[in-house]
Parts: C-alpha cells; sequence; structure tokens
C-alpha cells in the first residue's frame, strides 16, 4: 500500500530537562509504525447540495476519503445508508470510488413523516476499527403542513475536563467545561465553585459557544461542585471529579505556532512516575518522543518543535517509565497550510424566472484538483452552523468523539481568538481512535473486512476430485449486463478448487456465464458445482442502534421551514393535479424522436459513460467504419486535441494535453493490443470522452475512449449452454436534472427547484484550470449560494461560499 506521507519524526534534547532514550523511543515508533503499516485508519467528508430537504426530493452528496493526512489509497468501494431517527435503513448505495472520492444520491420517500434522517457512510476497512469514527450526519427534512411547534424549554448539562485528564491534590491545574442543552447545542454559563463547606473556591463563565476554564488547587481529601443556574433560573450543582492524592498534572501552552507543555508531580509520587515518556503523534504517525527526567525537580516545561509538521490534531501522551499511560491532551497543530486557493465569481447573472446564469472557476495551482459544487435557491438553503465544511470535516470533527457546534467558525480566519476558542474544543473532547493501553499490551484491531480493489467474486469448485483439478485448470467466463455488454474473463483455479476474478466493474448487475476451458464437452464443469461470493457488503433490514444521541439538528427558524413546506405542497399539488387530467382526459402524447446516438447511448452505455460531453461515433452506418483496419485508424484525424499513432497491428498510443486517453472496451480497462486487435465489422459506436473523464483511474486527466462490441459479439453462441450466476455491481448512477431553457419546448411550466445545479466532478490540472458553469434559475429565486468544495492530489483543501443577488 503506497501512501503519501507528510510528517516529520522530531526528537527534542534539552540539556538538563530532556534525556532522550533512543531505546524508549524506538518503542513507541515501533508501536506507530504498525500501527500505521497495519492498521491506518479512514476518515470520511461528505458534501451535500443543501442542508434542508423535502419529502420526495434527492439528497445528493460528494465523498472525500482520507487516511492520515493524505488521499486514501485503501478503498475503492463505499457505502452510503439513509437511516430513519428510528434506526431503519430505507436506502443504501454501494459506490466505486475514484482516486479518493465517490459520488452518489440518497432518495428520500415521499411517505416520510419524520423531521430527522441521518446519512451514515463507510468503507469495509472502515468496520474493522471504533464504529463511533464511521461518517454520520443528521439531515433535517421539511414535513409539509407540519406545524412550527415551539421549542420546550431544554435542560442544561455542564460537564468538566481537567486538563490531561486528572485533577491532583496540591497542584494547581486548569479545569476546562462545556455546557449544552439536552440537543447539545451551547449555552451560556456562569456560576462558582464551591468546596464541601460551601466556601466559593473560585468563579467561572464560558468563553465560547458553552466553553470555558479555570484553574484552582485541590485540597487533600475535599470534595468540590459547581453552584450554577439553569434557563429557567432554578439552582443547579455538579460535582467535580475527585481529585488524585498523587499523580502527575499536564498543562499545554500555545501562543501562536509556539507550544509548550509543563508537567507537575506531587512529591510522594512512586519512582515510575518520576522518569516520564513523552509521545506526541498525529494520524499514527510520531511528531515527538522524548523522555523526562523529574527524579528531582516537581515541575518541568519543554518545548515541542512542530516546525514541518502537517496542519491536524496532535495527541499528546504522558507515560510512566514502565509505560503505563497516565495523562494525555490533544492539541491541533495549525500553520494554515491544509488549503490552495479557488476563485469564484459569476460572469452572467440573471436571477429572472428562468434567467441563464454563468459561473466561472479558476484554480489557483496546476496540480491534479477534484472540485464538487452546489448552487441553491439561498432563501431555503442559507448557510447552517451545524452544516460544516470540508476544513473542519476532514481535520477536525472526523477525529474526535461528541458533537462539535458550529465546526466551520474554527476554519473561519487566523486570528488569536479563534486559535483560543479551537483550543477550548481540544480541552473538552476526547481523541480515542486507539488506545494506549491496548497499543502498549500489545491488543490489536481484528481485521476481518480486507479491502477488495473494486468488484471482486471469489468461489469454489466442489465436488471434483484434487487429481481433476491438477495440472493448471482455469475457468472462461463471460460477463454479461443489463445492457448486453460482455466481456471474456479467464482464471486460474487451484488444486482446493479456489478461484477469484478481481478489480470487476459494471453498475447494476450482471450475469455471470461460467465453464472450464477446453471443456468442449462440460464434462468437468456439468459434473462439479460452483460457490460464489461477491466482496461487497450486504445489510439486512434492520434497525441501526448505534444512532448518537447527541446528533440531534436543532430545526430550522419558521420562515425557511414555511419556505420549504410551500414549495413542496405546490409540488404535490402539482403532480396529482397531472394524474387526475391523465385519468380524466384522453391525451395525446407526441414523443420527441430520438437520435441515433441517444438511442445507442441508451441501449449500451452505463454510469459515468452514459451521455456526457462526448463525440459518438456509431459505426453501422459509416463506410469510413468499414474500410479501417483497426479503432486507432479509424479515429485519426476525428477529434481535435487526441493525438493517436499507431505501430503495427497491435501497437500505438493515445494522448491528449500530454496525459495518456484512458481506453475501455464494453465499459471495462483495455490496453492498446486489445483495441487495436478488434474488427472494425464487430464495433458498434466509439465514445470519445475530453479531458477530464472521471470514469478513469486517476480522474482521467487524458480524457477516455470507450469502445463498444456489437451486442452478440461479446458473447459467443455458447452461452446458451451455459451456468451463470446473478452478481449485484455497483448501484446505478443518477442524473442530476438541469433544464436547459434555451431548448425547453415549455418554459413556462412550473420550476419549484431549490437546488438550481450540482455537479460531484469538476476536474481540474496543469491545462485546465479554468471552468465555466451554466444554469437556469428557478421560478422564485432572487438570491442564490454557490459552495465550492474540493480536494488536490496532494491532500490540501478548498472552499469557497458565495452569494449572488
Amino acid at each position: 500500500m503506497n501512501k503519501k506521507r507528510f510528517f516529520t519524526c522530531i526528537s527534542s534534547i534539552i540539556f538538563f530537562l530532556l534525556i532522550v532514550s533512543g531505546s524508549n523511543a524506538q518503542k513507541f515508533d515501533s508501536l506507530l509504525n504498525i500501527l500505521d503499516t497495519r492498521y491506518p485508519q479512514e476518515r470520511i467528508y461528505m458534501h451535500y447540495d443543501k442542508p434542508y430537504y423535502n419529502p420526495g426530493e434527492t439528497i445528493w452528496f460528494k465523498s472525500y476519503i482520507f487516511s492520515g493526512a493524505a488521499p486514501s489509497s485503501i478503498s475503492t468501494t463505499m457505502y452510503a445508508e439513509l437511516i430513519t431517527d428510528k434506526g431503519k435503513i430505507i436506502d443504501r448505495k454501494t459506490i466505486p470510488v475514484f482516486g479518493t472520492t465517490g459520488a452518489s444520491s440518497l432518495d428520500i420517500p415521499d411517505s416520510l413523516k419524520s423531521s430527522l434522517v441521518y446519512v451514515r457512510a463507510y468503507t469495509s476497512w472502515m468496520l474493522n476499527f471504533d464504529s463511533s469514527f464511521l461518517y454520520m450526519k443528521p439531515v433535517r427534512i421539511i414535513i409539509p403542513d407540519a406545524t412550527v411547534v415551539k421549542k420546550k424549554e431544554p435542560s442544561w448539562l455542564l460537564n468538566f475536563f481537567p486538563e490531561g485528564g486528572d485533577m491532583v491534590a496540591g497542584i494547581e491545574s486548569r479545569i476546562a467545561f462545556k455546557a449544552t442543552d439536552d440537543d447539545g447545542l451551547p449555552v451560556k454559563m456562569k456560576g462558582d465553585i464551591v468546596d464541601s463547606k460551601g466556601q466559593k473556591i473560585v468563579s467561572f463563565s464560558d468563553i465560547h459557544d458553552g466553553m470555558g476554564y479555570f484553574s484552582f488547587k485541590p485540597a487533600s481529601g475535599e470534595k468540590y461542585k459547581a453552584v450554577w443556574k439553569d434557563s429557567k433560573g432554578v439552582i443547579k450543582e455538579t460535582p467535580l471529579p475527585a481529585a488524585k492524592e498523587k499523580g502527575v498534572v499536564l498543562n499545554m501552552n500555545i501562543v501562536g505556532n509556539s507550544i509548550s507543555y509543563t508537567l507537575f508531580r506531587t512529591v510522594d509520587v512512586p519512582a515510575n512516575y518520576k522518569i516520564l515518556q513523552v509521545v506526541g503523534q498525529m494520524q499514527q504517525q510520531p511528531v515527538y518522543i522524548a523522555k523526562i527526567n523529574m527524579t528531582s525537580k516537581e515541575s518541568v516545561t519543554a518545548p515541542i518543535d512542530v516546525e514541518g509538521v502537517t496542519d491536524g490534531i496532535m495527541q499528546l501522551t504522558i507515560f510512566t517509565e514502565d509505560g503505563l499511560p497516565i495523562a494525555e491532551r490533544i492539541v491541533f497543530i495549525n500553520h494554515h497550510n491544509y488549503y490552495f486557493l479557488t476563485d469564484l465569481h459569476i460572469t452572467d447573472k440573471n436571477l429572472t424566472r428562468k434567467g441563464k446564469n454563468t459561473i466561472q472557476i479558476d484554480v489557483g495551482d496546476t496540480l491534479m484538483t477534484d472540485i464538487s459544487i452546489s448552487v441553491t435557491d439561498a432563501v431555503v438553503s442559507p448557510t447552517d452552523k451545524e452544516e460544516g465544511n470540508i476544513f473542519s470535516g476532514i481535520l477536525l470533527t472526523s477525529d474526535i468523539k461528541g458533537f462539535v457546534y458550529d465546526p466551520a467558525y474554527y476554519f473561519s480566519n487566523t486570528s488569536d481568538s479563534v486559535q483560543t476558542h479551537l483550543d477550548l474544543v481540544m480541552m473538552t473532547n476526547g481523541w480515542r481512535r486507539f488506545k494506549w493501553d491496548d497499543v502498549v499490551a500489545g491488543k490489536w484491531a481484528t481485521i476481518k473486512n480486507y479491502p477488495q480493489p473494486y468488484l471482486t467474486v471469489t468461489g469454489n469448485v466442489l465436488g471434483l476430485l484434487p487429481s481433476e483439478l491438477s495440472g493448471g485448470k482455469e475457468l472462461s467466463f463471460i460477463v454479461s449486463t443489463k445492457k448486453g455488454n460482455g466481456q471474456f474473463l479467464t482464471t486460474p483455479v487451484n488444486n482446493k478448487g479456489e478461484f477469484a476474478l478481481k478489480e470487476m466493474f459494471f453498475f447494476d448487475t450482471a450475469r455471470l456465464y461460467y465453464q472450464f476451458n477446453n471443456d468442449k464437452e462440460k464434462r468437468l464443469t456439468s459434473g462439479a458445482s460452483f460457490s460464489f461470493k461477491n466482496s461487497f457488503l450486504t445489510v439486512s433490514d434492520r434497525q441501526i442502534t448505534n444512532l448518537r444521541s447527541f446528533l440531534k439538528p436543532v430545526l430550522p427558524d419558521s420562515s425557511i421551514q414555511k419556505r420549504n413546506a410551500a414549495l413542496n405542497k405546490l409540488r404535490q399539488e402539482e403532480f396529482f393535479e397531472g394524474i387526475k387530467v391523465k385519468e380524466l382526459e384522453a391525451v395525446k402524447v407526441i414523443a420527441r424522436t430520438k437520435s441515433p446516438q441517444q438511442k445507442m447511448d441508451e441501449d449500451y452505455t452505463s454510469g459515468f459513460f452514459t451521455g456526457g460531453d462526448s463525440r459518438n461515433f456509431i459505426t453501422a452506418d459509416d463506410p469510413l467504419a468499414q474500410s479501417a483496419q483497426s479503432v486507432l485508424q479509424y479515429l485519426q484525424g476525428k477529434v481535435a486535441g487526441l493525438q493517436i499513432t499507431t505501430n503495427g497491428p497491435t501497437g500505438g498510443s493515445l494522448t491528449w494535453r500530454g496525459s495518456a486517453t484512458s481506453l475501455f472496451l464494453n465499459e471495462t480497462n483495455a490496453d492498446i493490443s486489445m483495441i487495436q486487435s478488434i474488427s472494425m465489422s464487430d464495433v458498434a459506436m466509439i465514445k470519445v470522452f475530453p479531458p477530464p473523464f472521471y470514469g478513469a483511474s486517476g480522474g482521467g486527466a487524458g480524457g477516455a475512449v470507450a469502445v463498444y462490441m456489437k451486442k452478440g459479439q461479446a458473447a459467443n453462441s455458447d452461452v446458451k449452454g451455459l451456468s451463470f450466476v446473478s452478481v449485484a455491481g455497483y448501484t446505478p448512477i443518477k442524473e442530476f436534472y438541469s433544464p436547459d431553457y434555451s431548448k425547453e419546448a415549455d418554459v413556462n411550466k412550473n420550476d419549484y427547484r431549490t437546488t438550481l445545479f450540482w455537479s460531484p466532478h469538476l476536474v481540474f490540472d496543469k491545462r485546465n484550470r479554468r471552468m465555466l458553469i451554466s444554469f437556469y434559475n428557478n421560478d422564485n429565486a432572487k438570491k442564490i449560494r454557490v459552495v465550492l468544495e474540493g480536494v488536490n492530489e496532494q491532500g490540501k483543501l478548498t472552499r469557497e461560499e458565495k452569494f449572488f443577488e
């Protein structure tokens, strides 16, 4: 597994205070290396077209998958589920991952009565680890005709978090706190800390979004509590965690990019508490390893050199000399190097009814970049504080447990106040992707789900003797999709009867016909039985019981709710009125005649190959196709920008914009020799996609050529006599509808769309750094919201959000 590394392993030697121990450093470095190489972690962020939906609508999304600080190279398949607030899965998609992203949609039933659903997303690899880190997001549903009920006065909760983990008697330490209502939303809070006699020790009040901290020195044997008032003015009491009699206190100091820590110990700690190991790690990569000798000192302060360390959460853990973790703190390293620049502006603005608008996007670097963009009616889908963004999703919320309110705020600017507020989040949330206790003890995760290269079908041949399976037996397969496209495959069978078909790729379902090679009489094939297993995960229609209760979103304000509900009601009324008209009247339907290209596209293509900005060549009625000796010779000079060279009957090359052009035969990856060996009389259609073509590995920087054989040519007459098994492929991709009113016959029809434009894959490179996007307004939008998010090949992120009115 090739993974890009962006981390530097740093050892600091501070004379008299720090003594770096080579053996201990090697021990922790070795443990982290095992975690990183054997148990790398994946995390997902999803960009949605809008924050609010109505029953019957489609949730459009784009997924970005990371591992460590870089785009993930682990999984090629991900799963997305739509789950009700009762835990029932109501829609599920199996999605191919290209590069580091995947895109699809989830359909909300029009009969849904709940105002809340969840989107859960994961890869099979992620299921091997803590389920708390699976992607989970609440989505708000506007229920038509629902009465906007004023929310009851919520109860308040107050939690305390001693820095490092514990309060220790006789040592002053910082105690962070977090005040929320029962939905997890922040509330203003102030109160007093009092001892067992009711004597006031210190006052506290929140600094930002219900979070704050105070410092005090607990006395030995004393118990403390916080006295505060709830939303109704009722006095409440919350006990503080009990202070330990002996131990070590950790204090972090952050000033700009300068980070240091101080360790305090009690006088009478055990001997193993006097020589401490300090380990700082980010994404299972060591960034700081040191040993501190506190034999003759009760406090030590030391800096951490984070120069060259990537942005993100660092976990600092203090161990006793014999490896027992006794204190821990997370801190956000922020050099503001996690993003790249994009420019988004509107070149043609027309917010009249069904007016045409054009947006220009410019990418500020030359790296391969994958961007998603949504354009919505800003009145019904304004900015939402629980929405988050790609910065907070990748760098913050995917790495900590617990709900973070308004996560996008912590990446809104580079001011010291924002950095201070982000550190409050660090002090009041835990990082627990792994537990050091288990790691030190050698308790590793049990791996049950291994990532497969796209769709893999494994199987067994049963009922044959070992001697009958010896001698290098092979199975032949014909993969036949619903579109009629076929593909020949062969795979070896070992002497145990095991075989595997790897890196298969198709949408919907396919029939897999099979027999042994050179088994013309079908003696071996008919004498055996076969079992097949699809590598895709399946989930029964059961309730999900581990929905996190803190993921309860606040309802949108009444104006947004009423506007969404009103639009949805109009849509429903128009739909049912249309049904009545069809029932009562004899309707004469005049269908538009489909062009030969459209018919061929419907009959032969699927997924990313359907439609698109392609040049289509139908060979049946083209005399030049019949006289051409090969596909490459036929295409020469037909497509501007596509550079073709031929080298003999099976050689040659195709490039576009300096990059190799991807080749497909019946939508399966092919090479030059395969394409050149096909007789033009067997070719039904050729589609040429300009760069970038995202159905190709790596983003298709050189575009793609897809060759389709005539139906019946890819599968021979022997199919009729072969056994077959049906195999489920990827979920078919639904195409976002974007009307073109310059061509529409009836521009007077009602347009209630709230998402005006959605495109999950805009791919840029060094030759393609500008793109123009055109779309039409709906009937009512006077203000539109445009959100652009993306990632480049180095793992840097971008986001632009603008409003136009």
